[in-house]
């Protein structure tokens, strides 16, 4: 039985994906599936305030590195336990942060892998996504920045 990749491990492993997400940008994988529910982080932001959005959208760009790092790690060693785990992770984080894209690719690692299958064959697709899950994250967190510092800026 394979044992859990702590994150520690992943993330002193993993390497920045994000410099090459050029390579991967004339691919679509998951078409008709959006990237981001902006309607979802709106709402959160009516119910929440700005400062309390700002904290969750942090770290759930945190999670996103670190679990996403986890998650490709398990999958490049096959430890399906890893993949089970971390899947189910983040698919529940993204489903919760409306990105589901990245909710249905991590589903489907996770049901694989409940199956006792470590779907290395995805890789190439999970990294494609959570480089442009992680890059509309970033590019909303800069904005919500923006936006709420906005005003302060102005009267300074």
């Amino acid at each position: 039985m394979s044992h859990l990749i702590p994150l520690s491990a992943a993330k002193t492993s993993r390497t920045d994906k994000s410099l090459n997400a050029g390579e991967d940008r004339g691919l679509e994988p998951l078409p008709g599936i959006p990237l981001v529910e902006e309607e979802r982080l709106r709402r959160y932001a009516l119910s929440l305030g700005d400062r309390a959005l700002s904290e969750i959208l942090t770290l759930y760009a945190e999670c996103l590195v670190d679990a996403g790092g986890a998650l490709d790690l398990a999958l490049q060693r096959g430890a399906v336990d890893g993949v089970r785990h971390y899947a189910y992770l983040l698919t529940g984080t993204a489903a919760e942060m409306g990105t589901p894209r990245l909710a249905h690719i991590s589903r489907f690692l996770a049901r694989r892998a409940g199956q006792g299958v470590a779907e290395t064959g995805a890789l190439a697709s999970l990294r494609q996504v959570l480089t442009h899950t992680q890059a509309a994250v970033g590019d909303l967190l800069e904005h919500h920045h923006q936006v709420a510092q906005g005003p302060q800026v102005a009267r300074a």
